[in-house]
Formats: structure tokens, C-alpha cells, sequence
């Protein structure tokens, strides 16, 4: 509530009870549909084989959970309608999100134990907008962790933050990504870095990926990522070791 006082709200939101059988691997918040409004995709995968003889009814391979947000606070059950991959049961160990193809949609990879990693392309909502921030830091750290951005869009007010990490052994796109549904233009963005400057851009246009550098705003991308490898210096000659020690295990 703002004030320190936290309320579970797992249940009352519909997300908790679907997912009580299963054993949780990987989770991500990430707006798939580009309404502007956060979904729940959750990879699952039980950690002992012989529960498929039990009489319990639990299997090794579970079920990855897809849920959409509502828009009031509840999340509904979207696993069956995204497609057969989604459905498949498999035994998962990771979860990343990200736009892989560039096509302003999230995707989604699956780190799977006992095969290849599954690869879910989004195929995206017709008619739905987005904006894409890449960030690097001069005064802050390089890849922006802990930076803020704010869209204010159509109406709607967003905010992400840049994070390392994500589910088990897996990393998320450090790309922030906002679904801004049928907005036509973005009015302001404010983006709050870790060394506590701001920087505010206004009238931005939609679909677009942009670099945001620290102090400069928004710049060419290879400005952030050069898009040729740094040449690298020449290797040192190996040195031996001491005679005394060259015998020593």
C-alpha cells in the first residue's frame, strides 16, 4: 500500500490456485498482447521422475501456465489458446523473455531438462503498438542496471526497471519493452538513472526501437553497442614455470 504493508493477493487475482500441483522453474511478468498491461507466463517441471508412479496423479512433465491480466486486478487462464507448443508438458528448468526477432512482440525461451530449449515466437496482436529501450549508463554503470523508465501513453502511465537476472539460471532481454495498445503517439518518457540524473523525452513515436545514453538521450544504437567486434589484443607468449615448481602436482 505504499506504506510498507504488503497484502497477498495471489489468490484473489486468480493466479495462485491453478498452479498450487505444479513445481516452478521460471515466471515472468511481461505484457505479450501489447495492451499495455503485464501477463504471467510460468514454466514448470517436477524434480523426481518416479512421481509418475504414484497415486497421486502429479507427473514429471508439467504443463507451462500462460495467464493475461484482466485490466482489474485478476488474471485468466490463456494456456489453451496460445498455440500447441505451449501445451506441450515437459520437464523446464529456465525462462527468458525478450523481442529475439525485433518485431516489437516478447518471445519467450524454455531451458528444458531433458531436451533442446523451446523457442515461442509471438506472433503479436494486430493493431497493437509498442516502444523498445536499450540503455547504457556513462556516469552509472554501462548496462543501466537499476534504470527507470516512465511512458506516459494513450492515457496510461507505465514504469520498468532494467534487471540482471530473471527465473533459474536464466536472463531476461535488458531491453525494456511497453505494449501501448492503440496509442498513436507517446506524449512524454522520464528516464531515471542509477546515479540519480533524469532525463525526459517528449513526442515520441510508436513501434520503434530506441538507445538511450546517459546525459546525450536518445542516440544512434552503435552509439551503446557497437556493431563490429573490438579488436582484440595480441595473446601473451605463455611463460613456464619455474624449474622448482614445474614438478610440483
Amino acid at each position: 500500500d505504499g506504506n510498507w504493508n504488503f497484502t497477498d493477493v495471489s489468490y484473489a487475482s486468480g493466479v495462485a490456485l491453478p498452479s498450487l500441483p505444479f513445481v516452478k522453474w521460471g515466471t515472468a511478468f511481461a505484457d505479450l498482447d501489447n495492451d499495455g498491461w503485464l501477463d504471467l507466463i510460468t514454466v514448470t517441471g517436477h524434480v523426481y521422475p518416479q512421481v509418475d508412479a504414484l497415486p497421486s496423479g502429479a507427473g514429471y512433465r508439467e504443463p507451462k501456465l500462460l495467464r493475461m491480466n484482466q485490466k482489474d486486478g485478476t488474471f485468466c487462464d490463456a494456456s489453451g489458446q496460445a498455440g500447441p507448443a505451449l501445451l506441450q508438458k515437459r520437464v523446464s528448468r529456465g525462462l527468458a523473455v525478450g523481442d529475439l526477432f525485433n518485431t516489437g512482440n516478447i518471445d519467450v525461451v524454455i531451458s528444458d531438462i531433458d531436451g533442446a530449449p523451446m523457442i515461442l515466437k509471438n506472433q503479436g496482436v494486430p493493431g497493437r503498438h509498442w516502444v523498445s529501450f536499450e540503455l547504457a549508463g556513462t556516469k552509472s554503470n554501462r548496462l543501466a542496471i537499476g534504470a527507470r523508465v516512465k511512458v506516459i501513453a494513450g492515457g496510461m502511465t507505465q514504469s520498468e526497471e532494467v534487471h540482471s537476472g530473471g527465473s533459474y539460471l536464466s536472463q531476461n532481454d535488458l531491453r525494456l519493452h511497453f505494449g501501448l495498445s492503440t496509442a498513436a503517439k507517446i506524449d512524454r518518457v522520464e528516464i531515471r538513472w542509477p546515479s540519480g540524473k533524469q532525463d525526459t523525452l517528449t513526442d515520441l513515436a510508436v513501434d520503434q526501437f530506441y538507445s538511450g545514453l546517459e546525459a546525450a538521450g536518445i542516440v544512434p544504437p552503435e552509439r551503446i553497442r557497437p556493431t563490429s567486434p573490438a579488436k582484440s589484443k595480441p595473446a601473451a607468449r605463455p611463460q613456464s614455470l619455474p624449474q622448482p615448481l614445474a614438478g610440483r602436482p
